[in-house]
């Protein structure tokens, strides 16, 4: 099912190359008509809240990305990802409902690169509720379907904006049914240069059914080659919940190229793995971001 919507897709992309208006309308029409869907769905599941109506309409937001990574070990890994975002007025204006298949369980850091390895891909489902308490202190809390089992999560998100530099601490603390107590921790600073900029992100999540803490270090340099495009290059460090530790340089590249909704996607990359005793693996990320919504 992978290869198909991944091969839909990238049969979209070329029809953007400028060979004429009619092509460049169907993949409008296509996009158009995802969106008008999933904002019908947002109104459907909203209308059972109450018959008292509120101002704001109901909405929805997200994204498809379908990629292919060839690497030493595997020339045919392909992945695919999305995300759902249900605004419901009428149940609560701060509350979404949340679908997708990106897991978030384990605190990804500002700028990471997508995991190369995957353990599996189970689809979520939460509700979510924000609370933005001012402008640098946030609280999400959040009860759902994950890792195949139910949780709960409440996060806290605290900036402290300097002169120069930014640093951001987010401590979390989930609870899922099988796998019991889960605490974390995210820190992060950025710091801005004179055409680009630098971050330094950590993050630590000990699972109370896991022997191992998970434990993630990554450094970027982040540079905005024009409004449309952007250059991330990274360094990550990762150790897992088996204690396994894996080292990922990247470059990616990110262009705009069609519209304001649908990005490319270009990462060469170079992963040292415990599991395959630190050798060389080499690999490109190619993907196609689709975006959709108010």
């Amino acid at each position: 099912m992978k290869k198909i919507l991944l091969l839909a897709l990238i049969g979209y992309a070329f029809l953007l190359k400028p060979v004429g208006a009619t092509q460049k309308n169907t993949v409008d029409t296509v996009q158009n008509k995802v969106d008008i869907m999933m904002q019908d769905t947002a109104s459907w599941l909203d209308s059972f809240a109450s018959n008292k109506r509120v101002n704001d309409k109901a909405s929805a937001n997200g994204y498809l990305q379908l990629g292919w990574l060839p690497r030493t070990a595997d020339l045919a890994d392909i992945e695919a990802k999305f995300k759902v975002r249900l605004k419901l007025p009428n149940w609560n204006d701060k509350i979404a409902l949340v679908i997708d298949n990106d897991d978030e369980d384990d605190l990804k850091l500002d700028y990471e690169a997508d995991a190369i390895e995957k353990d599996k891909e189970d689809i979520n489902l939460a509700v979510q509720y924000i609370k933005d308490l001012n402008e640098n202190l946030k609280i999400k809390n959040r009860i759902g379907i994950s890792r195949s089992q139910i949780y709960a999560r409440s996060e806290l998100k605290r900036k402290w904006q300097f002169d120069s530099y930014q640093i951001q601490l987010t401590p979390r603390l989930d609870y899922f049914s099988s796998d019991g107590w889960a605490p974390s921790v995210k820190g992060a600073i950025a710091y801005p240069l004179e055409n680009s900029g630098l971050s330094l992100s950590a993050s630590w999540q000990k699972v109370q059914s896991e022997q191992y803490a998970r434990k993630k270090v990554g450094l970027y340099h982040i540079k905005s080659l024009k409004d449309d495009q952007l250059l991330v290059t990274g360094l990550q460090y990762n150790k897992n919940r088996y204690s396994q530790e894996s080292y990922l340089a990247s470059i990616r590249f990110r262009d705009l190229f069609y519209k304001n909704w649908l990005y490319f996607e270009l990462e060469p990359f170079l992963e040292f793995n415990q599991v395959n005793d630190y050798k060389t693996e080499v690999g490109i990320a190619l993907r196609f971001i689709g975006y959709y919504g108010k």
